[in-house]
């Protein structure tokens, strides 16, 4: 990160889903460079792993965007907790800065949007990207699986957050939240590009 200017550092996020994995490749904060969705058959973490080190070796990021499992409002199962830590292995041995973002972090840093559930989270992406409209899904329905694109705006939302944390409040330690709700069934119930494939 010090040897290049944030608006040059290229940022790679990667957001594991039932189906697959979502991820967003950036250019400094504000600059979508590619984006989009990787389905994955079978063994879902080896083939995961063998996408994102396509991304990896294909773009070769400065800085390896991932979700803190462990931190406040995660929900996720214990295979994505292994595939992202493998990944996290992964682009160390890349030499690539990993940096990982909490539920409740992604929370605070779209509070300033008014913005608390995933479907807000991602509207709010949406009318701050104009690459991304076309991209978002419907309002999911309780008794519906979710859309396999929200992992696109999950993955983007990491990007968000970075800079909320790294470049707006530099020197701010991240509020720890009480597990606020959000919208039953999110990121392991089932979700599904712009390139999907």
């Amino acid at each position: 990160m010090n040897e290049k200017s944030i608006e040059d550092t290229l940022i790679l996020s990667v957001f594991p889903s039932v189906r697959g994995f979502g991820f967003s490749l950036f250019q400094g904060a504000w600059v979508p460079f590619d984006w989009g969705f990787r389905h994955v058959q079978g063994d879902k973490n080896k083939g995961s792993f063998e996408k994102v080190r396509k991304l990896i070796d294909e773009y070769a990021p400065d800085v390896l965007l991932l979700e803190d499992c462990a931190g406040a409002g995660s929900r996720r199962a214990a295979r994505v907790e292994r595939l992202i830590d493998d990944i996290a292995a992964l682009a160390n041995e890349h030499g690539i800065a990993v940096e990982r973002y909490s539920r409740s972090q992604i929370q605070e840093c779209f509070a300033e949007y008014d913005a608390v559930t995933k479907y807000e989270i991602a509207t709010a992406i949406s009318q701050s990207l104009p690459e991304f409209p076309p991209q978002l899904p419907p309002e999911r329905k309780i008794w519906l699986p979710e859309d396999y694109r929200m992992s696109i705006f999950d993955a983007v939302s990491l990007i968000f957050t970075h800079f909320y944390f790294q470049a707006i409040k530099p020197n701010t330690a991240p509020l720890e939240d009480s597990g606020t709700p959000e919208e039953a069934g999110s990121d392991d119930q089932n979700p599904s590009d712009r390139q999907a494939s």
